[in-house]
């Protein structure tokens, strides 16, 4: 499970509009379970590690993914960071960027905050110079941020100060303690209406209490039938795929397991084609007809790469190596597609992203298995 974590996180800094910016002289790429950086690094850094530990000053950007990640040392400019456990002691310079589990941030930054997390704790000797945009099961602010709060929470405590304004949607609970402040405004919704201590808000403060109308209700019906019947669809297609292919399908799983990057550039390069072949196309009278054939060849692909990501997920649980049974197989790649389902539900286009990975990897998995099957059929003298 570690290398889809680091596929994906891999994936979404590719993706991330402010990837591929500006970089310095030097980069230094680095892979292995453990890593220990104590040695100043003068450029950018992208560390890929079971166990992570950055002991020295980085003077550029660091991109870093492991499942236990510790940040000592001072990032000149970003620090884009996904792992299990994060804990940052160190100054950022630029932005911190986060997917994790359990974060802790100690030292300063000198812009914004953006990520995912499951729990974010804001240290009291944290100064964030810019805004904090993020959601988190559970979130503390023990310091400072010098612009604004925004973000979804299932429990947050804000017990420290923001300079500008606050804007929460809440799941359970809002604690604000009576030394905090809050330089702008205070909006939030939630379920209940906190208890706002005197003084605290410089501002205005709002209150929107969750309302779940007949409105509401109905398009939550709607999308949930929506997903529901497009999980079914899949899940025929895959049994489809299971009786009548599954050698190609395990063999497809097992072959991308072995080369993920592979896949996810033949993916990429696969729907960017269409794309621009199909626009090229439409540009003459003639061509029309072709591009039409060619989006709906597109369309096909959307269906069928989401069960070959979904098998290369599966392979993960079950050695498709060896010889298994149908109906196990059947089973395994439909928790694959169930997990699939569940990352396009994490907000803030976040579980979008991913699901865009995983189906590149899809789409690069059965590009790759056709053109095998092809080599097959060549050297038989069938073609």
């Amino acid at each position: 499970m570690k290398k889809i974590f680091l596929v994906l996180f891999a994936g979404f800094l590719l993706l991330s509009p402010h990837f591929g910016g500006n970089t310095a002289s030097a980069t230094y790429l680095h892979a292995a379970e453990n890593i220990s950086i104590s040695e100043p690094i003068y450029g950018d850094a992208y560390l890929l590690a079971g166990n992570g530990s950055v002991d020295a000053d980085i003077f550029g950007d660091l991109y870093i993914v492991g499942g236990n990640v510790e940040v000592n040392g001072n990032i000149e400019e970003d620090l884009v960071v996904g792992g299990g456990k994060v804990v940052i002691f160190g100054d950022i310079g630029g932005d911190l960027r986060i997917i994790g589990g359990q974060v802790a941030v100690y030292g300063n930054v000198g812009e914004d905050i953006v990520g995912v997390s499951g729990q974010l704790d804001i240290s009291s000797d944290t100064t964030v110079g810019g805004n904090v945009i993020t959601g988190a099961g559970l979130m503390t602010v023990d310091g400072r941020i010098k612009n604004n709060l925004r973000g979804a929470f299932g429990v947050i405590f804000l017990n420290g100060q923001v300079d500008g304004n606050v804007t929460l949607s809440v799941e359970d609970s809002f604690v604000i303690a009576d030394d905090a402040i809050i330089g702008g405004n205070l909006h939030y919704s939630a379920l209940l209406e906190t208890k706002v201590p005197e003084g605290v808000v410089q501002g205005e403060t709002t209150f929107n209490k969750f309302q779940r109308d007949a409105l509401f209700e109905d398009l939550t019906f709607l999308l949930l039938m929506q997903k529901l019947l497009s999980f079914l669809a899949m899940l025929f297609l895959l049994l489809v795929f299971v009786i009548f292919i599954p050698k190609t399908l395990a063999s497809s799983a097992v072959a991308t397991r072995k080369n993920i990057l592979k896949s996810f550039g033949v993916g990429l390069l696969t729907v960017i084609g269409i794309l621009v072949g199909s626009i090229i196309l439409m540009m003459t009278v003639v061509g029309i007809s072709f591009a039409m054939m060619a989006l709906a060849g597109a369309l096909i692909l959307f269906y069928f790469a989401r069960i070959f990501a979904a098998a290369w997920l599966a392979s993960y649980i079950v050695d498709f190596e060896q010889k298994i049974p149908r109906w196990k197989l059947f089973g395994v790649v439909a928790l694959g597609i169930l997990f699939y389902y569940l990352l396009g539900m994490i907000p803030f286009h976040i579980g979008r992203i991913l699901t865009i990975i995983l189906f590149l990897i899809g789409a690069g998995s059965l590009i790759l298995v056709g053109v095998e099957h092809l080599k097959f059929l060549r050297a038989k003298n069938k073609l």
